[in-house]
């Protein structure tokens, strides 16, 4: 029998938030893939945001003894969090990292019964597929059949999100972590998702795609689109010249920019700044490093951090 993978998941979240009931979804959602998968090894990473008692907070959200639970004192950008997270995971070093399976589930996401189950048993199988994404919603759940398909570049960008993007640990140690200056808590207020897919999507031997809303988290609202608008054309615009289908993509965000200003929902300042933060932010981070970090992003001193692995 081939040696077991392993699991991997990066979660933050706010104890502030008063999320209690989603956390403890996640959280049971991952305990039944640990019941009917009892010899895999399954880790889940946790940072508390504002944070002050690990141990209560974990109490309090009925975290499993073996969660890794670490704390922040204060609120720090997402792809900061999740690079705090990354950074602990790299510096291990693990053999086993590098074919291990990597997910970033959203404290208000969950794994509905039987998909990821299904995941994993797509990438313990196939040890070409380096990443693997569907959709997500509110009425997500297993299909009863599956047509995955191999993904396009527009496919990747267009579904793939931190909450349904699965890598293969190897592709971690290839392209880094998440760009710091995009996403929620930044200027730009969103793009890092889409950034990250890119560079995953460009450093993966095998990409599959399943159209299907298997991973659970509220829908999207398409009345914040205006609102992410700045963030996607940095991330976009940043690879645009890489390929004609990452050209295209870059045209394309464009477009529904003006489309926007035509509905009056995105206006013509915030268009504006837009390309004004593509020109300012269109150098990728430097992957060679661990982390590549764009300068200026200011991150909590270690020395702030508590970490409490394996809480007892």
């Amino acid at each position: 029998m081939a040696c077991r993978i392993q699991i991997v998941l990066l979660t933050t979240a706010n104890v502030l938030a008063d999320r209690d009931d989603d956390l403890r979804r996640l959280v049971q959602s991952v305990d039944a893939f640990r019941q009917n998968y009892p010899d895999v090894t399954v880790e889940h990473r946790m940072l508390l945001q504002c944070c002050h008692d690990i141990a209560a907070a974990c109490i309090r959200f009925g975290f499993p003894r073996d969660m890794i639970v670490t704390a922040s004192p204060t609120q720090v950008p997402l792809s900061v969090a999740r690079n705090m997270m990354l950074d602990a995971l790299l510096a291990t070093d693990s053999l086993a990292l590098a074919n291990a399976l990597v997910a970033f589930p959203d404290d208000d996401a969950w794994f509905p019964p039987g998909v990821l189950e299904y995941i994993y048993d797509r990438f313990q199988t196939d040890s070409r597929l380096d990443f693997w994404f569907c959709r997500y919603g509110s009425a997500a759940g297993m299909p009863s059949t599956i047509d995955e398909r191999p993904s396009s570049l527009q496919d990747a960008i267009s579904r793939a999100s931190s909450n349904t993007i699965f890598l293969r640990g190897r592709i971690l140690k290839t392209i880094g972590g998440f760009d710091e200056s995009l996403g929620l808590g930044t200027t730009a207020k969103s793009g890092e998702d889409t950034e990250f897919a890119m560079r995953a999507y460009f450093a993966s031997q095998e990409v599959r795609h399943a159209p299907y809303r298997m991973i659970g988290h509220r829908d999207f609202d398409p009345s914040i689109r205006a609102k992410y608008f700045p963030g996607t054309v940095v991330a976009l615009g940043r690879y645009a010249w890489t390929s004609p289908q990452a050209c295209f993509a870059f045209a394309r965000k464009i477009l529904v920019g003006c489309a926007l200003m035509i509905k009056r929902e995105l206006s013509p300042f915030d268009f504006l700044r837009a390309g004004q933060m593509y020109f300012t932010n269109k150098a990728a981070p430097n992957s060679a490093e661990a982390l590549g970090r764009p300068s200026g992003v200011q991150r909590p001193r270690r020395s702030n951090l508590k970490d409490k692995r394996r809480y007892a």
